[in-house]
C-alpha cells in the first residue's frame, strides 16, 4: 500500500514528483542504425535507439499492421471505409494502407479501401474557402487513387467524388447543411456545439458505411487525440462510453465498427514518417470550427498539448487508462439504428424520441449508442437537486417554505434523472444518456 500522504507534497502538491523530460542526445556523426547495423542512422526519437530510414518506416508500419493483426477484428477481403480529412495523421494512414496493398501476396494487406470525406466546413467557411480546401484534397487523392465519396455531416446520402476535374459540393446537400446549421446555432454553449458535431459525424460515418456496404470504418486518431477525448468526455459526463471512445474498436453499434489502427503512434512518429516516406504527400491543417472560443474540449486540448511538450510520456499513460476501463454491454441491442433512408438530425430537431426495438425502456442511448446508466444515479440526482435549489430557493424564502420545497425538489430531481415525467421532452430524455441530455438542455435554454 502506498505510504505517501498528502502532507509529503506541501503547498505545491505533487508537482515536484513530476520531472520534465530531458532532451534526448542528438545523433553522432556517421552513427549506424542500431537495428540493422548497416545503414547510417537518420533520426533518434525520444527513448528510442538511432534508426535508419528503412528501419524506421518498417517500425511504424509494423505498429499499424500489428494492431490489425493482433485484434483479428477486420476480416480478409472486407470493404473498409477510411475517413478522409487530409491531416498529417490521416495522410500517414492512407500511405500505410497504400503500401500494404502493394506488398507481395504473403505480406499484402487484404482489404478493399473506400474513402469518405464528410464535409461540415459550411459551418465556418465561405464558399471560396470550401472550394479551395476541396481542391487541396483533390491533390491528395490523386496520390492514392482510392475510390472516394462525398457527403455532409448529418446526411445519409452520398455521392461519388471523381478523381479528375474540379469537384463542387452538389446542391442536393443544401437541405442537410441548413438543418445542421440551424441546430448548431440553436445550441447555446460552445461545449455542447462541439459535442453535438462530434456525435453527428460518428452517426454519419456509420450511416454511409451501411450505404456503401462497409462493416468497418478506419479513423486516424493517434494517442494524443485519444488522451484529449478521454479527459474531455469525463468532463462532459460521457463516462459510460469512455472505454469505447478511446478503444481500438468501438463496436457499440453492432454492424459497423469504428477502428483506430494508428492509435499507438505519437505526433513525432507521424511527422518523421511523412518526412521519410517514399512519396512526399501534401497535408492539410486540422479544422476545428470553434477552436478560438472557450469550451471544455478546447481547454482540455490546450492542457494535453502543453503536457505533450513537457511530459510526452505522460500523454500515452492518459489514453491507455481507457484500456483498463470496462465497457458496459447491453443485454440486447435496443437502439434504433439509422437506416440508409433515416434521419440523423431529426432527433434534436423534432424533439421526439426514437422507438426502441421491442418497446419498453431502452438500454442504449438512441443518439450516441452508449449504455444507459442514469437510473438511480446518486451523482445525477445531486446535480439535478442542486440545479432545482438554485432556481427555486432564494433569500426571501422562509425556513418553513424551504422545508416544504425541499421535499418536492427531492421528488422532482428523482423524476428528472429517471425521465419519469409525462411530457414528450422528458420521454426523449429517458432515451438519452447524460452527455446527450446536456446537449438537449442547452438547446432548451
Amino acid at each position: 500500500m502506498c505510504s505517501i500522504v498528502e502532507d509529503d507534497f506541501g503547498d505545491d502538491g505533487g508537482v515536484h514528483a513530476m520531472k520534465e523530460d530531458t532532451p534526448q542526445p542528438q545523433l553522432v556523426e556517421n552513427e549506424l542504425c542500431r537495428k540493422c547495423n548497416v545503414e547510417e542512422a537518420v533520426l533518434k526519437l525520444d527513448h528510442k535507439e538511432p534508426q535508419c530510414r528503412m528501419c524506421f518506416l518498417s517500425y511504424v508500419r509494423h505498429k499499424f499492421r500489428a494492431s490489425l493483426g493482433s485484434s483479428k477484428i477486420v476480416r480478409r477481403g472486407s470493404r473498409v471505409l477510411i475517413i478522409l480529412t487530409g491531416t498529417p495523421e490521416n495522410v500517414a494512414l492512407l500511405d500505410m494502407v497504400r503500401f500494404g496493398l502493394e506488398q507481395d501476396a504473403f505480406k499484402q494487406l487484404r482489404i478493399e479501401p473506400v474513402l469518405l470525406f464528410v464535409d461540415d466546413d459550411f459551418l465556418s467557411k465561405t464558399p471560396p474557402e470550401r472550394q479551395e480546401k476541396l481542391a487541396n484534397l483533390q491533390d491528395i487523392l490523386r496520390q492514392f487513387s482510392f475510390p472516394t465519396h462525398y457527403t455532409v455531416s448529418g446526411s445519409t446520402k452520398v455521392v461519388e467524388w471523381p478523381s479528375d476535374g474540379a469537384f463542387t459540393p452538389p446542391e442536393t446537400f443544401s437541405l442537410e447543411e441548413d438543418r445542421l446549421r440551424e441546430i448548431i446555432n440553436g445550441t447555446r454553449s460552445v461545449t455542447s456545439k462541439q459535442d453535438l458535431l462530434e456525435q453527428v459525424r460518428k452517426q454519419t460515418y456509420q450511416a454511409v458505411a451501411r450505404t456503401l456496404q462497409c462493416n468497418y470504418v478506419f479513423l486516424s486518431d493517434i494517442g494524443i487525440d485519444l488522451a484529449k477525448t478521454l479527459l474531455s468526455h469525463v468532463a462532459l459526463g460521457r463516462g459510460c462510453s469512455i472505454a469505447q471512445d478511446v478503444a481500438f474498436c468501438d463496436d457499440r453499434n453492432g454492424t459497423v465498427k469504428l477502428i483506430r489502427p494508428i492509435r499507438d503512434l505519437n505526433p513525432d512518429e507521424i511527422t518523421q514518417y511523412l518526412k521519410l516516406a517514399e512519396k512526399q504527400h501534401n497535408t492539410l491543417d486540422r479544422v476545428d470550427h470553434f477552436a478560438d472560443r472557450p469550451s471544455l474540449q478546447n481547454l482540455t486540448a490546450k492542457f494535453i498539448d502543453n503536457l505533450q511538450e513537457s511530459f510526452p510520456s505522460t500523454v500515452s499513460t492518459i489514453y491507455r487508462t481507457g484500456d483498463k476501463l470496462d465497457a458496459l454491454k447491453p443485454t440486447h441491442n435496443s437502439r434504433a439504428e439509422v437506416s440508409t433512408e433515416g434521419d440523423i438530425l431529426g432527433l434534436f430537431q423534432k424533439k421526439k424520441p426514437a422507438i426502441p426495438r421491442g418497446g419498453g425502456d431502452p438500454e442504449q442511448c438512441v443518439f450516441c449508442g452508449a449504455v444507459l446508466d442514469y437510473r438511480g444515479s446518486k451523482t445525477l440526482y445531486a446535480t439535478e437537486y442542486s440545479r432545482l435549489v438554485s432556481s427555486r430557493v432564494n433569500a426571501s424564502c422562509s425556513h418553513e417554505d424551504i422545508l416544504v420545497k425541499s421535499k418536492q425538489m427531492e421528488l422532482d430531481a428523482a423524476r428528472m434523472v429517471n425521465g419519469e415525467d409525462e411530457d414528450e421532452l422528458s420521454q426523449l430524455k429517458k432515451n438519452l444518456c447524460h452527455g446527450c441530455r446536456n446537449i438537449l438542455v442547452d438547446q432548451e435554454q
